[in-house]
């Protein structure tokens, strides 16, 4: 995968709210991390490398997210 240039999560938001980034771009610009994972979800699902299963994979880390609030892990 090419490298990108990381931006800050606020920044992502911004970008996606004026429509410079779609969600493809936002995963992508996250960081080293998001791309492995986005990678492997996509496999695991058999989902195409698209905006849509971006969209699905943000979904999914914001689920793991809630799930480690409520845990207290984070």
């Amino acid at each position: 995968m090419a490298e990108n240039k990381f931006y800050p999560e606020d920044e992502l938001v911004q970008k996606y709210l004026n429509d410079e980034f779609n969600m493809l771009d936002v995963v992508n610009h996250h960081s080293d991390e998001w791309q492995n994972e986005y990678i492997d979800y996509c496999t695991v699902h058999q989902l195409d490398i698209s905006p849509e299963s971006a969209e699905l994979f943000v979904d999914f880390k914001g689920e793991e997210f809630a799930a480690a609030l409520e845990r207290g892990d984070v």
